[in-house]
């Protein structure tokens, strides 16, 4: 008798497991058949009990469910439930049932379902940061990253290829709502892998100085420069850190290396030399403004910058001439200073065509030519700042 009543709760036991798994079968049949509400209410029932809470077939027939909500409501968190659930497909597939026995047994059905479920995923997505709802973007770009990275999509005897694309957008997403943690972490899985080169590192070195961190700014800016080294713009990032860190030296260094990989950028010799001239070389200073401008010769910043140069040392010989007693001495003071004076006006007239109705420029101008007695320009520039001002 002990016997059968063992055999019979053994048979009850199986029943209920069927039963539940049952339903799994029900919700899928019900979802080919169209009928939505049918297969949630029955895969509702299957992922809270104990007996089909751990198979994978439960999540993968939740995930097509969650799907075909989402097409229904176009409520896009369902989506994001969807990946969920296939993710977790996945996770309890390989690790197979409660002895460790059928592992992978379900893959290809999960395979085929993640694939057909894929385009409304991935859309859904797309429309979410197209409305510039970013951290939604995110967390369905993230899953999506997640599902297609994941080694169940492996072909054996095939290279692994790693989905570069909605890791980026991940990333993208996440500097888009200021999610700086899970910025890094996407940008640099970008940057592992070679996606959109030097735009990544720019777009990392940018969050890390949102957050203040300037550790990272160098490394990352480093890290790019040996990665992408025909990138200028990510040499120069680093160069203009250094110079706003006033670590002057490190900045020569790598204009130094810079220059000569590509010895006619312009952008580099001025560069420099505004170094030089911070370190008060200004002989240096002037071979390197005057090189760049030789390279390319409307660049705003080494016009201007000569025109200062040599402007600033004829104001100092205008203030020597003054404190001289002797009128011969004097005299000669002042004719260098107006030298001087006479270097910087095209230099500054050249940046004024480049930024016209610039008031620094403009002011520059306007004292050059009264130091320099050229009244008529004098006044004419003096009409153009007061109607700035007005």
């Amino acid at each position: 008798m002990k016997q059968m009543l063992l055999i019979i709760a053994a048979i009850f036991c199986a029943m209920s497991v069927y039963g539940q798994r049952g339903k799994v079968a029900a919700a899928s049949s019900f979802l080919d058949q169209g009928d939505v509400d049918g297969a949630k209410k029955r895969i509702s029932d299957a992922l809270v009990n104990e007996k089909s809470i751990d198979w994978a077939r439960t999540y993968v027939i939740a995930g097509r469910v969650s799907v075909a909500e989402y097409l229904q409501t176009q409520n896009p968190e369902k989506v994001v439930e969807a990946a969920d659930h296939f993710i977790k497909a996945i996770e309890r597939d390989k690790l197979g049932d409660e002895k460790g026995k059928g592992i992978g047994k379900t893959a290809n059905e999960i395979k085929l379902y993640i694939t057909q479920n894929m385009p409304d995923i991935q859309n859904a997505g797309v429309e979410a940061y197209t409305a510039e709802k970013f951290d939604l973007s995110m967390r369905i770009f993230e899953r999506v990253a997640l599902l297609l990275n994941d080694p169940i999509f492996y072909v054996k005897g095939q290279p692994e290829v790693a989905d570069s694309i909605f890791t980026y957008y991940t990333a993208l997403s996440a500097y888009k709502s200021e999610n700086w943690k899970k910025a890094v972490e996407y940008f640099n899985k970008s940057i592992d892998v070679g996606f959109d080169e030097g735009n990544a590192v720019l777009l990392l070195y940018e969050v890390y100085g949102a957050m203040k961190d300037t550790v990272n700014m160098v490394s990352t800016l480093q890290k790019g420069s040996d990665l992408f080294p025909d990138d200028d713009r990510i040499i120069l990032n680093l160069i203009n850190l250094y110079i706003t860190m006033t670590q002057l030296d490190e900045a020569l260094n790598y204009l130094d290396g810079a220059i000569a990989k590509n010895p006619n950028n312009a952008t580099f010799y001025f560069a420099r030399g505004y170094i030089n001239e911070s370190k008060n070389l200004i002989d240096e200073a002037v071979k390197d403004y005057l090189k760049s401008l030789e390279l390319k010769d409307d660049l705003y910043d080494p016009l201007f910058s000569l025109g200062v140069i040599y402007f600033n040392k004829g104001a100092e010989k205008t203030r020597e001439a003054n404190d001289l007693a002797d009128m011969k001495e004097y005299e000669a003071a002042i004719a260098q200073s107006v030298e001087f004076f006479s270097q910087a006006l095209p230099f500054v007239e050249r940046a004024d065509k480049v930024k016209p109705d610039n008031e620094m420029v403009l002011d520059t101008l306007k004292s050059i030519y009264y130091r320099l007695q050229q009244m008529d320009k004098y006044e004419e520039v003096n009409e153009k700042l007061e109607n700035l001002k007005k």
